[in-house]
C-alpha cells in the first residue's frame, strides 16, 4: 500500500499488534483525547507519565483505562520505561522539546541510535494529491550538507515502510540557480551532486516548481520531481517549522510529526497542537 493520506495510514496500522506508547508530560486534555481515540480504536496502549493528580482529573470523565505513572521528572523516567521494555514508542507531551531530547540525546542513558537523528513533518493538504514530508522543523538547528545528506537516508528508510520505495526529495531554496550569496543553493548543488546516483533528489529547486509541473515549464526548468515532489528538504529549520505551522493554521491541512533515527519511535509535533494532529503523529508513530 502507498500510504498518501491519514486515512490510508490508519488502513495500513489498524490491524497490527497494538504498541505500548509512553506519553511523556501527560496532563493535557487534547494529549489525552488522541490517546483515547487511538487507544479506544485498539491501535496502542497508554502509559501516562506525569502528574498523576492532573492526568487523573483529566481521564476521570472517559471511560478509557490508562496505566498512570506519577513523575516529577516525565522524560527522565519515561525514556527508562522504555528501556525497561515497557514501552515500544515514546510521545512528547507538555514538555519542552529541548527538554525532551535532553534526555533522549544523553550519550548514557538515552535512546540514541546511529549519528543523527531528525522530525519529520506530514502534511494532508487538499490540494495535494499525497501525503508531503518536511524536514527539519525542529530538531537539527544547524543544517550543513552532512546532516542534510542523513536526513535524505533517514528519511527514505521512513517512506518506504509508507510502501513509498522511491521517495522524491525537493532541497527546497529561494531561487533554481546556484548563487553564492544564497548559502543554502550551494549546499543544495552539492548535495544533490553527491546523492543523486542513489536517489531521487533535486536542488536547488523552488517550492512551485516542485509542487507543479506547469510552473516548471513556464519557468523553463526540467524536473522529475515538479508535481509529484514526497518530502520538502528545508533551507533550515526556522522555514521548516513556520511552513508547517502556517499550513496548519490558514491551509486547511491535516499535519502530523515525529523524530526517526532513534532507538525507538519519537511522536513529536507542537504543545498547540489539536487532538486530531496528535492523533496523526500518533499514526505516523505506529508505522
Amino acid at each position: 500500500m502507498n500510504v498518501s493520506s491519514f486515512q490510508k495510514l490508519y488502513q495500513l496500522v489498524k490491524d497490527r499488534p497494538a504498541k505500548r506508547v509512553v506519553l511523556v508530560a501527560a496532563e493535557d486534555p487534547d494529549l489525552i483525547a488522541a490517546a483515547s481515540r487511538a487507544q479506544a480504536e485498539g491501535l496502542a496502549a497508554f502509559v501516562l507519565v506525569g502528574d498523576a493528580r492532573k492526568i487523573q482529573t483529566l481521564t476521570a470523565s472517559g471511560n478509557i483505562d490508562f496505566e498512570i505513572i506519577d513523575s516529577r521528572n516525565p522524560a527522565l523516567d519515561a525514556v527508562a520505561l522504555i528501556h525497561q521494555g515497557r514501552g515500544d514508542l515514546l510521545m512528547k507531551g507538555k514538555i519542552a522539546t529541548s527538554d525532551l531530547l535532553t534526555v533522549v540525546l544523553n550519550h548514557e542513558s538515552g535512546l540514541r541510535q546511529g549519528e543523527l537523528l531528525n522530525h519529520i513533518a506530514v502534511i494532508e493538504s487538499p490540494h495535494y494529491h499525497k501525503l508531503l514530508f518536511i524536514s527539519d522543523g525542529g530538531i537539527n538547528l544547524h543544517l550543513d550538507e552532512h546532516v542534510f545528506e542523513q536526513m535524505v537516508y533517514n528519511n527514505s528508510a521512513y517512506l518506504k515502510k509508507l510502501g513509498i520505495q522511491h521517495p522524491r526529495f525537493g532541497m527546497l531554496t529561494l531561487v533554481e540557480t546556484v548563487n553564492k550569496k544564497i548559502p543554502e543553493t550551494v549546499i543544495a548543488r552539492n548535495v544533490v551532486n553527491k546523492l543523486s546516483p542513489e536517489f531521487l533528489i533535486e536542488g536547488p529547486i523552488a517550492p512551485d516548481v516542485a509542487l507543479s509541473k506547469k510552473a516548471a515549464e513556464k519557468k523553463g526548468q526540467e524536473s522529475k520531481i515538479a508535481g509529484e515532489v514526497d518530502v520538502f528538504l528545508m533551507p533550515n529549520t526556522t522555514a521548516a517549522n513556520h511552513l508547517v505551522k502556517g499550513l496548519a493554521a490558514l491551509g486547511g491541512c491535516k499535519v502530523g510529526g515525529l523524530i526517526v533515527g532513534a532507538k525507538v519511535p519519537i511522536i513529536l509535533l507542537s504543545r498547540s497542537d489539536d487532538a486530531a494532529s496528535k492523533y496523526h503523529s500518533i499514526l505516523l508513530g505506529l508505522v
